[in-house]
């Protein structure tokens, strides 16, 4: 066991949301913008998949060690982090993506997890800030308040088949 498939996927997501910037104006000339747009999330999250896989096979190195209260935290942020990106814009998205990057950077003390959440983030408060420049937008509508409590539930109880760890305390 080494490093190299979570560097490689490391390289390949960071990759990802570079490389792309040249390329946008074409694709979505060609495309339509919400053809790309629906692509390249699909294709983000397939790699961001990968990068949480491919760290939890890293070897191992403790930097601190987990606490109950660190899985409680993580499980008690996940419904807010969740209604944020739902309902909040751009903003919204980056708040949730800051506040879930956050509490699982806390909640997974090895070095590789302490990357990928590290790095996600910087990524996320970055864009927070330059999306909070912009304007907040508040998206509502009962679909987007259901979807809510739906994400987070499925997202709870599939966190085990699909990360290989159950989020629970």
């Amino acid at each position: 066991m080494d490093w190299t498939e979570f560097a490689l996927a490391l390289a390949v997501f960071l990759g990802s949301h570079v490389i792309p910037m040249r390329f946008r104006a074409p694709l979505i000339a060609r495309l339509g913008r919400r053809t790309y747009l629906v692509g390249y999330s699909l294709l983000s999250l397939a790699l961001l998949y990968w990068l949480i896989l491919a760290a939890g096979r890293a070897p191992f190195v403790e930097l601190w060690p987990q606490q109950l209260w660190m899985r409680w935290l993580v499980n008690i942020a996940m419904p807010v982090a969740i209604a944020a990106t739902c309902l909040g814009g751009m903003a919204g998205l980056m708040a949730g993506l800051t506040l879930w990057a956050g509490t699982h950077l806390l909640a997974n003390g090895d070095l590789a997890h302490a990357v990928l959440f590290g790095l996600l983030l910087a990524y996320a408060l970055f864009g927070l800030a330059i999306s909070l420049r912009k304007g907040v937008t508040i998206r509502t509508g009962w679909q987007r308040i259901v979807a809510v409590p739906l994400i987070w539930g499925a997202l709870l109880h599939l966190h085990p088949l699909l990360i290989g760890v159950s989020p629970l305390p």
